[in-house]
């Protein structure tokens, strides 16, 4: 009762006397980092013919090879304030605003676009009500560089949370829009987390899709130790259907363009681990399993199910002075396939790679001056993207390279 009557005296006095809306366990931040880089990127050896056994890729000729071509990139920079209000019996408020800041081009859409909440914090745990990313996006893909696992060219997020069939899928590497999150207490070094997105257009007139998502889960750390196991789950998705490109197969278009009665369910399992060996170096890796299955087709031949693995491992070292490295290579397998009514199908092509290097020299712990290469080799029917301005050529290889400096504050 003395919590309810605390909040309830705070909401008072925001509509009321401003002087009193923060108070002395009131806290905020303004924190950020920016990284802009001049870069360069090319794809050769694009495939412009996909082997007819190949049905979940797009078939036909396919685009040519793209020329080298350099830009300013920011990637992704951002802009945040967080803070909290001690609430009293060990309880807070706590509240994150951040947003994308393309410091290379301005920005269309601003405010609150990446994780924004409001949550309380407690002996119960954290509860965070917004736009977040997953508690399996969160707690995994432990391997990156210099503390960026998404949103570069250096990035292997793509190879190891997409399909490989194509764009426009969700995929897992996933930041959601009207999310819950829930994270236990820390238990002797383990802690459990739950992520739900509901569908919000669920019950609109001729549609009977439920597009929600769910996540959970468990993580240990001691020492130089860190462990975790991720699972996600995609309803009425249709990243199968929808990433394949191909018209033939598909059961559905988009996730409100569904043809017939399908339904789908797509899932990730993913086991992450980070070692300190000492305090100059880290290994780090990620194993994981995605599955798409569709049912309820319209006809045969439809899509029915992918299920492939991926893998990356990363190493970073400082040097005992203000250099850093650090490599990363990672690989998601061609797997399996079937389509409905018993019609054959492959997954033929869809292996592919990518090798990434970078160097840093620091300035200051907040500043440093870096340099990076990757090397995307996409199998001849696959097409993940890991380019900033644009998408790769199906079956291309993709080099990138790029200079630039990174700050945070």
């Amino acid at each position: 009762m003395k919590n309810k009557a605390a909040l309830a005296l705070a909401v008072g006095a925001a509509f009321t006397t401003p002087a009193l809306a923060q108070t002395t366990g009131s806290t905020l931040e303004i924190y950020g980092r920016v990284y802009p880089a001049f870069a360069s990127y090319k794809a050769s050896g694009a495939t412009t013919g996909l082997p007819p056994s190949n049905l979940l890729a797009t078939t036909g000729a396919g685009p040519n090879d793209q020329a080298q071509r350099y830009s300013i990139d920011a990637y992704n920079s951002r802009l945040g304030f967080r803070g909290r209000e001690v609430l009293g019996g060990g309880m807070s408020a706590i509240y994150q605003m951040e947003q994308r800041v393309q410091i290379d081009q301005g920005n269309a859409d601003f405010f609150a676009n990446r994780d924004s909440f409001l949550g309380l914090t407690g002996g119960f745990g954290t509860f965070r009500m917004g736009r977040m990313d997953t508690i399996h996006n969160d707690w995994g893909n432990v391997t990156n560089i210099f503390g960026i696992k998404s949103g570069h060219f250096f990035s292997s997020t793509s190879l190891v949370t997409d399909s490989g069939l194509g764009g426009g899928g969700t995929g897992f590497d996933t930041r959601r829009s009207n999310s819950l999150k829930y994270e236990t207490p820390e238990f002797g070094g383990f802690q459990l987390g739950l992520s739900y997105s509901p569908d919000e257009t669920k019950g609109n007139p001729g549609r009977v899709q439920d597009a929600d998502l769910w996540a959970a889960a468990v993580k240990w750390s001691s020492g130089p130790f860190y462990v975790s196991a991720q699972y996600e789950r995609h309803n009425d998705h249709f990243d199968g259907s929808i990433t394949s490109g191909n018209a033939a197969i598909q059961n559905a278009t988009a996730i409100n363009t569904v043809i017939g009665g399908a339904t789908s369910e797509d899932t990730s399992m993913r086991l992450s681990a980070r070692w300190q060996m000492t305090p100059n170096h880290r290994i780090a890796g990620d194993v994981g399993q995605l599955e798409y299955k569709e049912s309820g087709q319209a006809a045969a031949g439809r899509f029915e199910s992918r299920k492939h693995m991926v893998y990356q491992i990363g190493w970073e070292a400082s040097w005992g002075g203000p250099w850093r490295t650090a490599l990363t290579f990672a690989q998601a397998t061609d797997g399996d396939c079937s389509l409905s009514g018993g019609v054959a199908c492959s997954t033929s092509g869809l292996k592919s790679s990518e090798f990434a290097a970078a160097l840093a020299y620091d300035f200051s712990k907040r500043t440093f001056l870096y340099a990076g290469f990757a090397q995307l080799n996409l199998g001849e029917s696959a097409l993940y993207d890991n380019w900033t301005n644009g998408t790769p050529p199906r079956g291309s290889d993709v080099q990138q390279w790029g200079i630039g400096v990174a700050h945070s504050f």
